[in-house]
């Protein structure tokens, strides 16, 4: 652990501490500390009882940290200097709270305080009582910056539980409205939005995936490109043309059809005149994903006792590998969708429930028994989600299922890709969309796209046959 070289040069702190094989666990790591001239890495060093010394608080005899007190006394002191007490004397819920950090592994509780944005949050939000409202957290940053805090809040009272996305789905139309400067149109933005999204989002079980509402706003972003692009030749909602919408669809991305609810309902509403829009026409489904005997080495690859992953991200994977379900519809499975008949389990994506083989079936009934999961200072019981998420009644998002999966080396879209295409040459389009959740015009787009597949393969096969015999 030097700073200089034997000849004097400088080094940086990394390459001046030295690595050698650990005397406990035969590693060869960065050397921690000594015991009787035996090099110690950090991990053996920070749990060997000869360096364990007595807490000059409370005697408790472990490793201790820097200032001579235990992980217990440090974190006690932490969690008190968080709380007002006034607040835990007129406060149940703050009393609640309280209680969940003091009955938490100390460690735990001292990583949650490393978290120092949502750490400060919440003492700011403790120390004003009356501030302890999810306006107050939507106006302190965005989702991702505040969902822990408002998490810890709901789990213990202090909040009242919301639907997040639709609240901010709703925040987010009255603000965008009020940046349309003509009264006509900011009108007509409002109306639609509240007939077509609002209602049907307000509708629908809670909680609402954050993908739905992204795409309302990527539609709504759409009819304000449309109005803005009126308002720039001169025109308004009343006195767009065909030619006006022919020219604004021929001049921009691919998605510019989406703005045709808004066009429909206008018309109903004798806000314009009758207009269509068209819609270019898919290439179709490229069948790009791994082949069979690729899915099974990645499957066998999942299912190995040697991978270190965790039991739901190897279903998770083994799932999409099998049956080409997407990564949103695995996070949205509920307890009641695992099915279990005496040695058998079923798992439901569509009308019919899945049998999974014996190996995946373990994986399911093991997760449907293990309902702990991981908050932000202690470890709670779900009994809704198959896949739980960090927030209370939530399941686990899809982009963090996605991440997990990249991480094993399984890519959920082209994965999703050979197994649709696997299944479509094996099912009718009927069969295929009742066992995997498909609608049945997309079964009927992956068995035409895998039949026009196997015709150019043919085609292809025959010419090559005939070349050779020339």
């Amino acid at each position: 652990m030097s700073t200089r070289t034997e000849s004097g040069e400088a080094i940086c702190k990394q390459c001046g501490r030295k690595k050698e094989r650990c005397g406990a666990c035969g590693r060869t790591r960065i050397v921690a500390a000594r015991l009787e001239s035996m090099a110690l890495c950090d991990y053996c060093y920070r749990w060997d009882p000869a360096f364990f010394r007595d807490c000059l608080r409370c005697g408790r005899h472990e490793r201790l940290l820097k200032d001579g007190r235990c992980h217990r006394c440090k974190a006690e002191s932490t969690v008190a200097g968080l709380f007002p007490a006034e607040l835990l004397e007129t406060s149940p819920q703050a009393r609640s709270l309280h209680a969940a950090f003091l009955a938490s592994d100390a460690i735990v509780v001292l990583r949650a305080f490393e978290r120092t944005r949502s750490v400060e949050l919440l003492r700011s939000l403790l120390s004003s009582p009356d501030t302890i409202t999810h306006a107050a957290l939507d106006a302190a940053g965005t989702d991702q910056a505040t969902r822990t805090v408002r998490s810890v809040l709901v789990e213990h009272g202090l909040l009242p539980p919301r639907d997040n996305n639709l609240a901010r789905f709703e925040a987010w139309v009255s603000s965008t409205a009020a940046m349309i400067n003509d009264p006509a149109e900011h009108a007509a933005f409002v109306r639609f939005t509240r007939w077509r999204h609002l209602r049907e989002l307000r509708q629908r079980s809670a909680p609402i995936p954050s993908t739905i509402t992204a795409s309302r706003r990527r539609e709504l972003r759409i009819v304000l490109e449309l109005l803005d692009w009126a308002r720039q030749h001169g025109r308004t909602l009343a006195t767009l043309t065909q030619k006006d919408i022919d020219l604004w669809r021929a001049g921009g991305h691919r998605e510019r059809h989406r703005v045709k609810p808004f066009l429909v309902w206008a018309h109903q509403n004798r806000l314009a005149v009758k207009l269509n829009i068209t819609r270019q026409r898919s290439s179709g489904l490229f069948l790009t994903g791994p082949s069979a005997s690729e899915r099974y080495r990645l499957l066998k690859h999942v299912l190995s006792p040697a991978v270190q992953v965790l039991p739901a991200t190897r279903l998770a994977a083994s799932l999409i590998l099998l049956y080409g379900v997407r990564p949103h519809q695995i996070t949205n499975l509920r307890l009641q969708d695992v099915i279990q008949e005496g040695p058998t389990i079923r798992i439901k994506f569509g009308a019919e429930p899945l049998l999974l083989p014996d190996n995946i079936a373990e994986l399911a009934s093991a997760l449907c028994q293990e309902r702990r999961v991981t908050r932000m200072i202690s470890s709670a019981e779900d009994t809704q989600w198959l896949l739980p998420g960090s927030r209370p009644d939530h399941p686990l998002s899809p982009t963090a299922l996605t991440q997990r999966l990249r991480r094993l080396g399984v890519k959920p879209a082209t994965a999703r890709t050979g197994a649709m295409t696997s299944l479509a040459q094996e099912l009718p389009p009927v069969i295929l969309a009742r066992l995997t959740g498909l609608s049945i015009s997309n079964a009927i787009k992956w068995a035409e796209a895998v039949a026009a597949s196997n015709a150019r393969y043919a085609a292809s096969l025959v010419s090559e046959q005939r070349l050779t015999h020339l």
